[in-house]
């Protein structure tokens, strides 16, 4: 997670020392910004709606990001609760297929009741094989769990599927966010630098043919 900060960081001081170095109102220039912040270049080339429109994605995006992980964290610390106080085991620190088992299976005797026939099945004619599989599949000790009964168990196994989806969630709304920096960016590079307003234009599509005109009305924001 450190080095992924220094990278990001890193990253971000060149993207600012390139926005120092730009012209201003520059094409360059406004590229960095909306690297930087989605709406930011668009503003500095002076059509703010669109760069409010594009802040404005950018804030939902990230809203959503904190309210989606929010709600993974809640969920978490519920399964995480009903583990201890229901399965008298810590799930802090547990691998998803750990997860999953403790969901799956009433208790880990359960489960490893499973790993022998398991282990049956893959090496029916040697016990060594056998036994060295279910040595190193089995549950014991502080990976032992016994489960109240099947509603908390039902209750966990919930809790773990929308603490997961939640988390999920919040990845996909995070990638959402890195596709609005692009689309700003190459937004920014096609913008006409000159200040936004209504603008008309009269075309003959045929140069020889009068009664072809083409008309049209817009306006840049």
């Amino acid at each position: 997670m450190i080095r992924i900060s220094a990278v990001l960081l890193f990253s971000l001081l060149i993207v600012l020392s390139g926005i120092a170095d730009a012209d201003p109102g520059s094409r360059k220039g406004a590229m960095l910004r909306s690297a930087v912040l989605p709406g930011w270049g668009q503003m500095h080339l002076d059509h703010s709606t669109r760069g409010i429109v594009f802040m404005s994605f950018d804030a939902l995006t990230w809203a959503g990001v904190g309210l989606s992980y929010l709600e993974g964290t809640f969920d978490r610390d519920d399964y995480t609760w009903l583990a201890i106080s229901e399965a008298g085991i810590s799930v802090s620190g547990r691998s998803n297929n750990f997860l999953d088992d403790i969901s799956d299976f009433s208790s880990s005797t359960e489960y490893n009741d499973y790993i022998h026939r398991l282990a049956r099945y893959y090496y029916p004619d040697d016990p060594d094989a056998q036994r060295g599989y279910f040595e190193s599949h089995a549950r014991y000790g502080e990976d032992g769990w016994n489960w109240s009964s099947d509603t908390a168990r039902n209750q966990f196994a919930d809790r773990l599927r929308e603490s997961k989806e939640w988390f999920r969630r919040s990845m996909y709304i995070a990638a959402f966010a890195l596709v609005n920096r692009v689309v700003s960016v190459i937004d920014a590079s096609l913008l006409d630098e000159n200040r936004p307003g209504v603008y008309t234009s009269l075309a003959f599509p045929e140069s020889r043919d009068f009664s072809s005109v083409r008309f049209s009305i817009g306006a840049r924001f």
